[in-house]
């Protein structure tokens, strides 16, 4: 199965999260692969990699970043501290999928969670063709949980299963900045 968790409302690693620990509390092994985040500002993975059967690996840099033309646009990210990608930014996307798809060669792994994949897909840090190709022809050997905001429409046809978190209502809108063990 392919599930997806997008939209622009909280919940999406939360919600692959606890499915991943779900399956392995069913003897599954669980990888999960962090596009885009640093382990550091990751509260989950300090538990996450305790817990036998699940591996977890974070392939991004500390900060904020976005392609060039995308800050050119809105200046005040870059007030906000948003930085532009480099090849680091794509050296370490690629990192991730080289992970996942030696893992699946291997036999690694039965579900792997590819968290803010989408987002990486959007801003193409990661070739969509690849990221095609390997769900469709992996799909019958393991399962896959794809997360992150701007899912690609070719995803959702892919897909078994999509959920959009939608936000309603939000702290950070009056100021009230993320809260650690709850937000990150």
């Amino acid at each position: 199965m392919i599930y997806i968790f997008t939209g622009d409302g909280k919940g999406k690693t939360t919600a692959a999260v606890g499915t991943g620990i779900r399956a392995v509390g069913a003897g599954l092994r669980v990888l999960m692969v962090q596009f885009m985040k640093v382990k550091e500002l990751s509260s989950e993975y300090y538990v996450l990699s305790k817990l036998k059967n699940f591996d977890i690996q974070s392939f991004g840099r500390k900060g904020f970043y976005l392609p060039e033309e995308e800050l050119r646009k809105n200046p005040e990210l870059v007030k906000k501290g948003f930085k532009p990608f480099t090849d680091v930014d794509y050296k370490l996307a690629e990192e991730g999928i080289e992970l996942v798809l030696n893992s699946i060669r291997d036999e690694l792994h039965d579900l792997y969670i590819m968290d803010e994949i989408c987002v990486a897909l959007h801003y193409r840090l990661i070739d969509e063709n690849r990221i095609r190709k390997m769900l469709i022809e992996n799909r019958d050997l393991c399962d896959f949980i794809l997360t992150g905001r701007y899912c690609p429409e070719w995803l959702f046809d892919v897909a078994d299963l999509v959920t959009e978190m939608k936000e309603i209502k939000h702290p950070f809108k009056k100021g009230i900045p993320a809260k650690k063990g709850l937000d990150y």
